[in-house]
């Protein structure tokens, strides 16, 4: 997994995948999911024809003594289902750019986010529901245009984009669009802070990436359908989602249902997303996956984020002027047995993976804990309001582990956080795979974890005892615990710390309670055995009862 070059060393990145300029800003009127830029992704999507039952034409009855036929099918699940199994049977076929002109495969990022789509053109305005659908055009980067269906009582149609449903007023086109607009992805609308469906909750733009949003929520972290080889040595495979079918919602709904037919070169999967809107946004994902060949590593729940820096990096030396820069800073687990474990995401100069093995884990996520903004200084990336991402397993997983993975960066445009989860057996040609979990974005969930957490990690040089010089290989190691049962125990409570260091020397380790501010905070001096990294764990006990999550961390000397 190599680092990305400077820009001007970088080549035009292939169909549908934005640079890592472009991927971050938004698109149109709304903040449209960024793509990972690490790779080379091979993204976008086939025009596939709907998979539409027909409707029923008016018939004479059936000659005396023949059985009529039975009424065509309702679209369901079981329909996408037995497409995915048909694509799977079939060879791969990669996607390929729309008949567009020139002028619009070329246009530069500006150019083609002043493609809006008319809000008053919204697919089911003409309804008294709580949702609404707004349309990406094909073109730019997403020169492969995607299939995007409405399913209406039970019925399948192709959905037409017109060019009168977009504004092209500040595009400035040399030649007038076409009549019909090849389409790239879409989005979804709902009301969350008014009575009117304004507010964006869903975005659905890239390979298989999808963003979400909650109240008072802006995006930040990206999910994705799957993951096929991520952090292997061997070139990783980025599914994409060929087409769509979004069901009508009744005006009385709360929830809608998206139906995805997924595609890559290993396989081809049936996807149901069930989304509910809110404070706390919720989508549920049941998933079928055939394959056509084994693959070195399949993620389940993907997640994608964005760590620079934070209370445990050296902003001395990167000069800027904001204390943190980060879409989530921590990696939250609850393991089977009931246990939370944290660990701080860092940015260090190498690639790093860790893995938190476990039997059927009730769920995982990328958070951002940190919700003030004093803490961020940036009122233009309002870092502090960007949604934690949690994964809610259902079912039973098996074994396996939950990956993450770290990617060295110098930039807040680079994608370098990515967390998933593997299964220990392996993955084989003509499988069968069945996949159900549910996402929840949020901003504060007092149940993540529900008792104490680790609020603050910060790293830093010890003096040598009566020196007043640095210790060349000591480091120490500051961790502010809050919440839970600590904000009612005073400093006279036997309150401890539990730590364990491994590839490494505990040297000294204090609590200290701090009542101004409610929290316990440890203080814990470590020494590396040379350049191995040292790994730590710690959790704050009364007696033998735990009152926080586990605390995990890797240093690197």
């Amino acid at each position: 997994m190599s680092l990305r070059k400077s820009a001007w060393m970088q080549p035009a990145p292939p169909p549908g995948v934005p640079s890592d300029a472009e991927r971050r800003a938004s698109v149109g009127d709304s903040q449209i999911m960024r793509s990972c830029t690490r790779r080379n992704l091979t993204i976008g999507a086939l025009a596939a024809a709907a998979l539409a039952p027909s409707v029923a034409r008016a018939q004479l009855p059936p000659p005396v003594g023949q059985i009529p036929a039975p009424p065509p099918a309702s679209f369901d699940y079981t329909t996408v289902l037995d497409e995915a199994r048909r694509v799977a049977a079939g060879p791969y076929q990669a996607p390929s750019p729309a008949a567009l002109p020139a002028e619009w495969r070329d246009l530069g990022y500006d150019r083609y986010q002043q493609i809006r789509f008319r809000p008053a053109a919204s697919l089911w305005s003409d309804r008294k529901a709580f949702f609404r659908a707004q349309f990406f055009a094909a073109g730019f980067i997403y020169s492969a245009p995607i299939s995007i269906n409405i399913v209406t009582d039970g019925v399948s149609n192709p959905f037409v984009a017109s060019r009168d449903m977009f504004d092209w007023s500040d595009v400035k086109l040399k030649e007038p669009p076409p009549e019909q607009i090849p389409l790239a992805g879409f989005r979804l609308h709902y009301p969350l802070h008014g009575p009117e469906p304004v507010d964006e909750i869903a975005a659905f733009l890239g390979a298989s990436y999808f963003r979400l949003l909650g109240r008072n929520q802006v995006y930040g972290i990206s999910a994705r359908g799957l993951a096929i080889d991520t952090g292997l040595q061997r070139q990783e495979e980025f599914p994409f989602f060929r087409t769509f079918w979004l069901v009508t919602p009744t005006p009385e709904a709360r929830e809608i249902v998206i139906y995805a037919l997924l595609d890559s070169p290993a396989l081809a999967g049936a996807y149901m997303f069930t989304l509910r809107p809110g404070t706390e946004t919720r989508l549920e994902v049941t998933a079928t996956l055939f394959m056509r060949h084994g693959v070195g590593m399949l993620g389940v729940a993907p997640l994608t984020s964005m760590f620079l820096a934070g209370k445990n990096s050296d902003r001395r030396q990167r000069g800027d002027f904001r204390p943190e820069v980060h879409d989530s800073d921590g990696l939250l687990i609850e393991t089977s047995a009931g246990e939370w474990i944290w660990r701080p995401l860092s940015n260090s100069a190498e690639l790093d993976i860790s893995s938190f093995g476990d039997k059927n884990p009730r769920g995982f996520g990328l958070i951002q804990r940190d919700r003030s903004l004093d803490h961020y200084q940036d009122l233009q990336a309002l870092y502090h309001r960007r949604p934690s991402l949690w994964v809610e397993t259902m079912g039973e997983w098996g074994e396996g582990e939950i990956r993450l993975i770290e990617i060295p960066t110098d930039s807040e445009i680079h994608d370098n956080i990515v967390a998933f989860w593997v299964g220990r057996e392996p993955v084989k040609a003509g499988q069968r795979i069945e996949l159900r979990y549910r996402l929840h974005s949020f901003a504060d969930a007092a149940r993540f974890p529900p008792g104490g957490r680790a609020v603050a990690t910060r790293i830093g040089l010890t003096d040598i005892p009566g020196s007043g010089k640095p210790a060349k290989t000591t480091r120490r190691v500051l961790v502010d615990f809050a919440g839970g049962e600590l904000v009612n125990l005073r400093p006279e409570h036997p309150v401890s710390a539990q730590v364990n260091v491994t590839a490494g020397k505990l040297v000294n380790a204090e609590l200290q309670s701090i009542p101004s501010t409610k929290m316990w905070r440890l203080v814990a001096d470590v020494e590396p055995d040379g350049k191995k990294p040292i790994e730590m764990r710690a959790y704050l006990r009364l007696y033998d009862e735990a009152l926080t999550e586990t605390w995990t961390y890797r240093w690197r000397p």
